[in-house]
């Protein structure tokens, strides 16, 4: 399994020139970070850390150094179309692929994949959320690289695990075995995945030592998902076989519906990381967080010296302590007296509630929405 020195700079460089490809999805809601993220314009299209680039601009710039435009593909769902080639206009529009209802990550990852293979069968993918944050980009995409070059020449399912630094419920966890080279230990098999655990759990993940988080970002061979599909996941690969065996230019609304209507919703870690034999770890000290919760949002913020974050927007805050403020630039807040609080707004809509509660902002939405229609 050991690779050559010559062999492997030949498929480092055929590899991270030719063959590697980027699918970003980006179709999903963001309900929890409601009322800033909304169906409209979900979190992947704002700029939910005010650094002046969206969650999607992000992502694409983070591989970009290591793929061209044109190998990127971005699933989306249609009704963003417009969005993704505003934020993204490098991008040739026949790259972005519209869902016509959402199937969860398994679909969509076949959909790119049946995609790519028609132009680079022998591509390598990186697979990734449109919507997380990394600080330690350049430490990444070394990952990437390393997890590529592996995947060129074994039949690998690798996924990226980020090292645990505290106890986390929010987050999925993978149980790192083996490591597969004798001179170095980032890569490894993986023994076991586990679905986000209690604080007890994450506590015990956490203490042990051989847990990491699973960040959701994997890298394959065409042939490996597609084999894999097949063995897991037959409905899946059944259905986008119809698409496979037509030309791309061919592919119509019509066609992509028939074959979601049949997929199954499904994740691709349940369907097939948790089953497959084949799966690795690549495991990284790069700083990442999914921004998958007010929580994490606050995390990032600079924070004042009572421990206040004002993530965007502007504020004064007297005798108030581990406040979030996230407002419109234009708009100018003023808090006085709160502890443990958030204060966000955007589109009319203002949300003011303890930060214990920022998990349920989604239920908040249903009941606003409720009332507004009653």
């Amino acid at each position: 399994m050991l690779l050559e020195s010559m062999d492997k700079q030949t498929i480092q460089h055929t590899t991270m020139t030719n063959n590697l490809y980027c699918i970003i999805m980006a179709g999903g809601l963001g309900n929890r970070l409601w009322p800033l993220s909304q169906q409209s314009v979900p979190k992947q299209f704002l700029d939910l850390i005010g650094i002046g680039q969206t969650m999607l601009q992000l992502t694409y710039n983070r591989f970009r150094t290591i793929c061209e435009p044109d190998h990127f593909v971005v699933v989306t769902n249609e009704h963003y179309r417009d969005m993704v080639r505003e934020q993204l206009p490098e991008l040739p529009e026949g790259n972005i692929l519209l869902e016509p209802f959402r199937r969860n990550t398994a679909a969509c990852i076949a959909f790119a994949s049946t995609f790519i293979k028609q132009r680079c069968p022998e591509a390598i993918t990186v697979v990734t959320p449109s919507d997380h944050f990394i600080v330690s980009e350049a430490l990444f995409v070394e990952s990437i690289k390393r997890c590529a070059v592996f995947a060129a020449e074994e039949d690998a399912l690798i996924t990226i695990g980020i090292r645990v630094h505290k106890p986390e419920t929010a987050f999925g966890y993978i149980q790192v075995g083996e490591p597969v080279f004798e001179d170095q230990s980032s890569l490894c098999k993986v023994k076991t995945f586990t679905e986000k655990p209690n604080a007890e759990m994450a506590q015990i993940f956490y203490e042990c030592g051989d847990f990491c988080w699973n960040s959701g970002v994997f890298v394959w061979s065409l042939a490996a998902i597609d084999k894999a599909l097949e063995q897991y996941m037959p409905n899946i690969r059944n259905q986008f076989a119809a698409l496979d065996n037509m030309p791309v230019t061919h592919w119509t609304r019509e066609s992509v519906v028939r074959v979601y209507e049949e997929c199954d919703n499904t994740s691709i870690d349940y369907g097939v990381m948790e089953k497959a034999r084949n799966v690795y770890v690549e495991l990284t000290d790069a700083m990442w967080s999914d921004l998958g919760s007010w929580e994490s949002i606050f995390d990032l913020g600079r924070k004042d010296s009572h421990n206040n974050a004002v993530m965007v927007g502007k504020a004064i805050l007297h005798k108030s302590k581990n406040c979030l403020i996230h407002v419109p630039s234009s708009r100018f807040c003023i808090v006085e007296g709160l502890s443990n609080f958030m204060v966000v707004e955007r589109n009319g809509v203002i949300l003011i509630c303890p930060r214990e509660s920022s998990n349920a902002t989604w239920k908040y939405a249903a009941e606003m929405k409720a009332e507004v229609n009653s």
